[in-house]
């Protein structure tokens, strides 16, 4: 058995080990150095590395509409017949798929669709308020602007099909604006103003154009609160008197507690310590147009009738779309995202003057009630679960560090954690 370094023994706080250096993870880590917590970060990749690194940048603080509704579960069979679908089953994996299926058309319900709907509204809404708090500890405030999140609509039609939306962000008291054209204009000028008809616009939402920048300022932040980043693959882990024995590749390592934040990979991990959660990977992609690109746009903007959002990031225009459930192991398939560069141009006609630089695909670590699962496990407090975050990983990041650093100190949560257990599968 390999002990724990003298130096963190000499710290005191409780030994934490942290599996995953996504933008979950590191936020995570942050927040318990800062408490005084001796934490160890396991992951064999740089800090947001992985899908953290290719999402369209948004701290969606009103996003309190699941991905499951009565208007997706009517086109779930075009997901299986349309291939070019921005969103698609593969067959081969439809079997392994179909138990967290059932649970998604569940989910669809309209009464669970209000449910869910009251269980994200205080996550997301605290969302950018706790990031600030943690950018400021990590000197990362320039990192993070409010540009707010802008949906737009070529006809009144697109846009009555935004109706549920609208009434449940009026349910839970989401501010938003609805824009006429020469407003949407106004803010997005480069835009084709045919498409802008009617915009939909969330101020108080935030924007980080380098996710991993903001991942990597968050992971620095606990290393000099002396936190440290193991570049290993866990392999495993077992409760034991007290804590919980991490079996990685540098050798099996003694805490006191376990957070798990290894995204799509988290559900092996839960159901060697006792806990079967329903996690399934919707896997996204993007495509980059370069740094010279990046001035063509103020802030995200989502195009739901051409399935796509464009957003300008650090390294220049980032076309982001598709949900496709295929698994791990499958390899990437980029015809869809392909097909939708037409549509690109025509939303934004300067971009025909840049070729397409990038391509990416990562995996969204998604739970069919569209609710992370964030909290300790049913069968122990040492091990708590920081998973499952779906579409708004890089919204929920920093809310659910707090969660866990609340659970760690013992400290009364700010709202019902009980939607988030693991213990709901």
């Amino acid at each position: 058995m390999i002990s724990l370094e003298q130096h963190s023994k000499d710290r005191g706080g409780a030994a934490v080990a942290v599996v995953g250096a996504g933008i979950v993870g590191c936020a995570t880590a942050l927040a318990l150095a800062s408490e005084g917590h001796r934490v160890t970060v396991f992951d064999p990749d740089a800090p947001g590395a992985g899908t953290s690194s290719g999402n369209a940048g948004a701290i969606v603080t009103g996003s309190v509409t699941p991905t499951a509704t009565p208007a997706v579960l009517k086109a779930l069979p075009s997901y299986l017949l349309d291939r070019s679908s921005p969103a698609v089953l593969r067959l081969r994996h439809a079997p392994k798929a179909l138990p967290w299926l059932l649970r998604f058309i569940r989910a669809g319900m309209p009464a669970e669709v209000n449910r869910i709907a009251a269980a994200l509204s205080p996550l997301v809404s605290r969302s950018l308020e706790a990031h600030r708090a943690l950018a400021a500890l990590a000197g990362a405030d320039g990192l993070i602007t409010q540009e707010g999140w802008l949906k737009v609509y070529a006809s009144e039609a697109e846009f009555a099909g935004s109706a549920l939306d609208r009434r449940l962000m009026d349910r839970h008291g989401v501010n938003y604006r609805i824009l006429s054209r020469k407003e949407v204009t106004d803010l997005e000028p480069n835009l084709d103003p045919a498409l802008c008809a009617i915009g939909f616009h969330q101020p108080e939402s935030g924007f980080v154009r380098f996710p991993q920048g903001l991942a990597q300022a968050y992971l620095d932040a606990a290393v000099r609160r002396g936190a440290r980043h193991l570049r290993q693959k866990v392999r495993g882990a077992a409760r034991r008197s007290g804590g919980v024995t991490v079996h990685a590749e540098g050798g099996a390592k003694d805490f006191d507690r376990l957070v798990i934040c290894a995204g799509a990979w988290s559900a092996p991990l839960a159901r060697t310590l006792g806990d079967r959660v329903s996690l399934d990977t919707e896997r996204g992609y993007h495509i980059g147009f370069g740094p010279g690109t990046a001035s063509l746009m103020r802030g995200p903007v989502v195009f739901p009738a051409l399935s796509m959002v464009l957003t300008p990031m650090h390294d220049g225009i980032r076309l982001v779309s598709g949900d496709e459930l295929a698994g791990l192991n499958a390899p990437p398939d980029y015809r869809r995202i392909r097909a939708l560069i037409p549509r690109a141009h025509r939303a934004l006609p300067a971009l025909r003057e840049a070729a397409p630089a990038t391509e990416w695909m990562g995996f969204r670590p998604s739970t069919p009630d569209s609710l992370p699962v964030i909290g300790p496990s049913a069968h122990g407090g040492e091990v708590i679960y920081a998973f499952g975050h779906g579409h708004l990983g890089l919204t929920l990041a920093a809310i659910t560090a707090r969660m866990v650093a609340d659970t760690i100190a013992g400290r009364p949560a700010a709202f019902d954690p009980a939607p988030y257990l693991a213990a709901r599968f």
